[in-house]
Parts: C-alpha cells; structure tokens; sequence
C-alpha cells in the first residue's frame, strides 16, 4: 500500500526490482518505493527526501552540514525541482510515513536523520526567502 494514498496497492517494477529489492509506484501520486526482504517500505533512490539523506548517507551527525548544502542547492534559486523538495521532505517531517534512514541505510540514527532534514530545509528557505 502507498505510504500516502490510503488503499492504493502500489505495482511492482519487473524491470529493475531483484531478489535484493523489490520496487514499486504508487498509479495515484507516482511516488516511487523500495522494499528489501526484513525491511520496511520506504522512498526510493531519487525522491527529494533520499536525494538529501545521500549528501550525509555517512555522517553520524549531518546536521552539521545542513547549512553548506542548504547554500549549495539554494544557489540555482528556487528552481520547481528544489521547490518539490521543500515540499516533499517537510511532508515526510510533519506526516512521517517510514524510517527515512532505512533508505540508504544512513549511518546517523533516524532521530539525528530527521533533524537534519528539518535543518536542511529551515536553512534552505531562508536562503531562498521562502
């Protein structure tokens, strides 16, 4: 089932899933999903929630960086993409849905994952004047 559209039975991908993991879309919101064999259903590779936790996947404390990136993703400007990750990681924040760090199996606990996500899109709306 989709972490976000109540009921909908998201399809499996035959052409890239394996018997490490198994990919999946929801046909409602197409928000893409990975499922490894013992773990739960979270974002997959490439949604804007995975995108930041790859900039810190092996940082213990990846608050400490938030602000550097924040400035390195605000420099393009508040770009629909950039602006679709605002609204996709404060989402995530104020519905969680999943275990964000089990995604890219971050090496700082799910506590300190989420704080720099919080940090990372504060520090990104401010330097965008959002």
């Amino acid at each position: 089932m989709c972490l976000r559209c109540l009921g909908v039975t998201l399809i499996p991908s035959l052409d890239d899933s394996s018997d490490k993991i198994t990919f999946l879309e929801c046909p409602s919101c197409h928000r893409w999903y990975a499922k490894r064999p013992g773990k739960a259903l979270t974002y997959r590779w490439l949604h804007p929630v995975t995108i930041a936790l790859y900039w810190v996947i092996f940082d213990d404390e990846p608050v400490l960086r938030a602000d550097s990136l924040a400035e390195d993703v605000a420099r393009g400007g508040p770009c629909d993409e950039v602006l679709e990750m605002i609204r996709e990681i404060e989402l995530e924040l104020d519905q969680p849905t999943q275990l964000v760090r089990e995604a890219l199996e971050n090496h700082a606990t799910e506590e300190k994952c989420r704080e720099y996500l919080r940090a990372f899109v504060s520090h990104l709306r401010l330097r965008l004047g959002l």
